[in-house]
């Protein structure tokens, strides 16, 4: 009779684990959370994303540069365009190898594949032919070379050099996240869809799917929470994480500035915020397998304008993000490249009249 007890108890005990494990107690905002935050510590994943715009305009205003319409030119181009990355993260040595393909539909389609690399101290961009662009000769297949290791001084004399800290981006992306998500009500922002709603891969099963939605409705409440609550904690986390503040383009005294500006500033940021900002959805939703971010589904469509300057900004998207492979060590595809061009070398090239 003890023994069939004592075998009992066992079963029960085990029962009661295993119902905590797969249990949904943990509130949808913090199981987001503690996903993300095993997400940034990983040590290796798999990555596809796949990216389509519904609606993409940008006007810029009536005295911009030259460069800046053709760049709006471009963007319109990209209205109707397929986006995919698949890429391959290991944290130790940090690498990260991406392969970018750009289709644009039309009477005559064009597709672009750009393979990139990044690692802690450079971004890599292979460059594409791209007829319209009309790089000048020999430099399209070449690597353009991004520093990532200069500080965000104006002044080149004053540029320091920094690697990518990666445990400090990671304990940035995680406090940040918290700080983001925290300030928001759980009943008001989140939910939890079932597989069918959430848009995800036919051949995904996830133990928990999390979503949150900033809408029309609750928009003005968002800035008003995200001006007055939030963003004072966010700036007191950048001052907090120093290390990190480099790879952001940002320097201590900046941060600092922001935040003694708030009170004058604040007043500001809400009008531009509620009367210059017309959002209609901005959704994210995550899906969760084995504590870790398996897929994530983000939409987004809002409408900025600036009437005194003409400026305007329509974007419709969606971004569908897969993860596979976590904590594998999926092999990386490239080397880094020896021979490469900088950004400020390739925009001499277009100004030389030799190189066209």
């Amino acid at each position: 009779m003890r023994k069939f007890q004592k075998i009992a108890l066992l079963l029960i005990a085990v029962m009661i684990v295993a119902i905590a494990g797969c249990s949904s107690n943990t509130p949808p905002k913090k199981a987001l959370l503690d996903a993300l935050g095993n997400h940034a510590a990983a040590d290796s994943y798999r990555i596809h994303m796949g990216m389509n715009f519904d609606d993409l305009e940008w006007t810029p205003s009536a005295s911009t540069q030259p460069n800046t319409l053709i760049a709006a030119a471009l963007i319109g181009m990209l209205k109707d365009a397929n986006i995919t990355v698949d890429g391959v993260y290991r944290k130790d040595p940090m690498q990260m190898d991406m392969d970018m393909d750009i289709v644009l539909p039309g009477d005559m389609e064009m597709k672009l594949s750009v393979p990139m690399i990044m690692t802690k101290e450079a971004l890599y961009v292979k460059l594409p032919q791209i007829p319209m662009l009309q790089l000048p000769e020999g430099i399209a297949g070449k690597y353009m070379k991004l520093d990532l290791t200069q500080t965000a001084s104006s002044d080149p004399e004053n540029r320091n050099e920094t690697e990518m800290d990666i445990e400090a981006q990671e304990k940035l992306s995680k406090e940040a996240a918290n700080v983001l998500l925290e300030s928001f009500d759980e009943k008001a922002y989140f939910s939890e869809p079932k597989a069918g709603e959430a848009g995800l891969p036919k051949d995904m099963k996830a133990d928990r799917i999390v979503r949150f939605e900033i809408n029309a409705g609750n928009y003005e409440q968002t800035v008003e929470t995200f001006v007055n609550q939030t963003l004072p904690k966010l700036l007191d986390v950048l001052l907090a994480n120093e290390a990190a503040l480099p790879v952001l383009q940002l320097e201590k005294a900046d941060v600092e500035k922001m935040k003694t500006d708030m009170d004058t500033t604040k007043a500001k940021a809400l009008d531009t915020l509620k009367n210059d900002v017309n959002l209609e959805l901005f959704q994210v939703t995550g899906a969760i397998k084995d504590d870790y971010l398996a897929f994530t589904a983000m939409d987004a469509t809002f409408k900025v304008s600036d009437k005194e300057e003409g400026k305007k900004l329509n974007l419709g998207m969606h971004i569908n993000t897969s993860y596979s492979e976590i904590n594998q060590s999926p092999e990386l595809k490239y080397e880094i490249p020896t021979e490469t061009i900088t950004l400020e070398q390739l925009v001499q090239l277009f100004k030389s009249p030799n190189s066209m």
